[in-house]
């Protein structure tokens, strides 16, 4: 995730985030996130807190910052920029009165894609499969999406009853498993999946076509028995 100016505000709001990304460390009992100039990256290495040229930020026992808020970024003229994440990632959707849910990105059946791109070319929205029973879709706004994290622990949420609790503890059983696999993997258990619906269509219409077929000779069998 990066910060980017988005036009001519508050010029010291934008030059304090102007140049610098969000960039999470990959160490397993880390990941936390931290505010580094572009100029310090390497998009094709990994990167950990210790390669921070920040010092107050360089090491993974340091908490981590706390982010902006968006609306006080567009505010003075800056806005958040999401990172596309491959399909097949597996992630955690944040949404309102509900816990963090696992999910999957996957192309929607109907469209084919799994990202929605905005007129700056950076992703909006992402489609995700929400793993429980039953899987569920949903179009999801690319700040509510991030990466599961291994440290990630099931909550408790008090508020979740019936059908909604057991879907959620449903969803977190298979997490244990679907964190293990690969994109391709998660893609070919995906419920929705654009080929699944062309197949049924075609055996649908295959259904049909032998039904038409058949009508004439029941018709033919059926004068012969009336005579």
């Amino acid at each position: 995730m990066s910060v980017l100016p988005d036009r001519i505000s508050n010029q010291d709001e934008i030059s304090y985030y102007e140049d610098k990304t969000w960039v999470q460390c990959e160490a397993p009992g880390c990941l936390k996130w931290r505010l580094v100039t572009g100029a310090d990256l390497d998009q094709d290495k990994p990167w950990f807190c210790n390669m921070n040229p920040d010092t107050l930020f360089s090491h993974c026992s340091v908490p981590q910052g706390a982010f902006p808020n968006e609306s006080h970024l567009q505010k003075h003229g800056l806005k958040m920029v999401y990172s596309l994440m491959p399909v097949g990632s597996f992630v955690l959707v944040n949404a309102r009165c509900w816990p963090r849910w696992p999910a999957i990105l996957c192309p929607d059946p109907n469209e084919e894609e799994y990202a929605r791109l905005g007129s700056d070319g950076y992703v909006e929205y992402y489609h995700v499969e929400f793993l429980g029973k039953p899987h569920t879709r949903y179009w999801a706004a690319a700040k509510y999406v991030e990466p599961y994290s291994i440290p990630f622990k099931k909550p408790h949420y008090r508020t979740l009853r019936g059908a909604i609790k057991k879907s959620y503890e449903v969803a977190m059983e298979e997490a244990t498993k679907v964190k293990e696999m690969g994109c391709q993997e998660r893609l070919e258990m995906c419920h929705f999946r654009p080929q699944e619906l062309l197949a049924q269509a075609q055996t649908l219409m295959h259904s049909i076509d032998r039904m038409l077929k058949q009508s004439p000779d029941q018709t033919e069998s059926q004068v012969k028995i009336t005579d």
